[in-house]
């Protein structure tokens, strides 16, 4: 029997599931653009190798999923849609069964400047804490770390905060990948650093390359970002990210239209046809 602590008094409730007790699961947040999912065919690929990684198994395909994913957020311009797959079951440690439930949210999103975002500050998290897992590229619901990144970077009334390795090597923000350029090479953390393998992270390296501008994925000390000219972060929701300087650092970093990050932008965009 499960009880909830409910106004001064225990009153029994529905069993825990497996996302809620041990973080059990995987999810990807999808941007719904004029009635599409962008990057659907990265975010299938990506969602399918994360249950591959943990074990899951589905009880349709990937491909319906993101169909009625797409109807149900029809009625919505602009949308946020989070799938999170979680293993069905209670149990303890040991997984119960490998078949996977299923939850969708869809939330109305405000686009002001998408995929090109606004200038935003950042803060380094204390605590170095990621590794390098066969589950690290995905995004799963063993998510405390970034929730204490986040809530630091509130904390110190900055937008994101920079996520270090446990080994102390850049990796990545509470919820983006990062990118900075030291005006010849364009650098970003190789996944080794147990950072996430951003869909616009994959699409920003291919469009840099494409556009002859020289791309290193490697481990970087967090020195050498706050040395960088510029320095922007991507996810798919708010698209690519200027740097405006780091917390507590007296480097500022250059922004606006005649950057590194203003060309892959204007790039993106083309290809996105927004």
């Amino acid at each position: 029997m499960w009880l909830r602590y409910v106004s001064g008094s225990w009153q029994e409730t529905l069993p825990l599931t497996r996302a809620e007790l041990f973080g059990d699961g995987v999810f990807e947040t999808l941007h719904i653009y004029k009635g599409r999912i962008l990057f659907a065919s990265d975010h299938l690929r990506r969602l399918h190798q994360a249950t591959l990684a943990i074990g899951l198994e589905l009880p349709l395909r990937l491909e319906s999923l993101f169909e009625q994913v797409e109807q149900v957020a029809s009625s919505f311009l602009h949308a946020r849609a989070k799938v999170i797959l979680y293993r069905a079951g209670e149990g303890t440690y040991l997984p119960p069964t490998p078949w996977a439930e299923i939850s969708l949210k869809v939330s109305s999103l405000s686009l002001t400047s998408f995929p090109f975002n606004n200038p935003q500050r950042l803060v380094k998290f204390p605590v170095p804490f990621l590794v390098d897992t066969p589950w690290s590229p995905y995004k799963t619901l063993s998510a405390l770390g970034y929730v204490q990144a986040s809530a630091y970077a509130q904390l110190h009334r900055c937008d994101d905060a920079i996520i270090l390795s446990k080994e102390g090597f850049l990796a990545e923000t509470s919820r983006a990948n990062v990118f900075f350029w030291d005006g010849k090479v364009l650098h970003t953390p190789a996944l080794r650093s147990g950072c996430i393998a951003g869909i616009l992270r994959h699409h920003i390296l291919r469009i840099a390359r494409s556009e002859g501008i020289h791309v290193e994925e490697g481990l970087y000390p967090f020195s050498l970002l706050c040395s960088a000219e510029e320095v922007f972060t991507t996810n798919v929701i708010q698209g690519i990210t200027p740097i405006l300087g780091v917390h507590g650092e007296k480097q500022s970093f250059r922004t606006g239209n005649n950057t590194i990050a203003a060309f892959l932008a204007r790039k993106l965009s083309e290809q996105l046809q927004v």
